[in-house]
């Protein structure tokens, strides 16, 4: 059972294992957007638990690269993120920009909005600095959200998760990303 209750903990802001984070308003995205656009979005919507920094982010960090046919890298060392572009994923010259948000959840927006790639792009977080731990690293999610009104300071309003995996000995977590808005790093519940 103490087993249990740790490896839910990993992934929570305070630590206790609750059954519904809606019932806590400040873990709660907007009120307002819950019942505007989670009304729009009914049933599309998953609400997460965000990964959260050890030491949050006192203001945005973006970073903007353009890349073509070739393939690049964005990276943001403070926020601990590599986006890589592989060769392919785009057909022109397109400026990428990858904005790490201010706070503690592990959340980033990109642009521009909308792009989609012919091949994935392969996003990767080091886990340093932040509250997962190895028995939540099966839990681990890169929660695409739409919109960054559906972020919330300890949960968010995901309408897609991608899987990914955690590797150990780097203690990094990788996914792969096919669209650009925004995705927070996440466990889920």
């Amino acid at each position: 059972m103490a087993l249990g209750l740790a490896f839910l903990a990993g992934c929570s802001s305070d630590h206790t294992a609750t059954t519904s984070p809606l019932n806590s308003p400040a873990a709660a995205p907007n009120a307002d957007l819950l019942g505007s656009v989670g009304s729009l979005l009914s049933g599309v919507l998953q609400l997460v638990t965000n990964v959260q920094r050890s030491s949050p982010l006192a203001a945005p960090i973006s970073v903007q690269q353009v890349v073509g046919a070739a393939g690049g890298t964005l990276r943001i060392p403070a926020a601990g993120v590599t986006v890589q572009v592989p060769a392919g994923a785009l057909s022109s010259p397109t400026l990428i920009t990858m904005t790490a948000r201010a706070g503690s959840a592990v959340a980033y927006d990109f642009a521009p909005h909308g792009i989609t790639f012919a091949k994935p792009l392969v996003f990767t977080q080091s886990l340093s600095g932040t509250n997962a731990w190895v028995l939540t690293a099966p839990l681990l999610s890169l929660g695409y959200y739409p919109d960054p009104s559906l972020l919330g300071t300890t949960t968010s309003l995901v309408s897609e998760l991608l899987d990914g995996s955690t590797n150990l000995l780097t203690w990094t977590f990788t996914s792969h990303i096919q669209h650009f808005s925004g995705y927070v790093l996440a466990c889920r519940d």
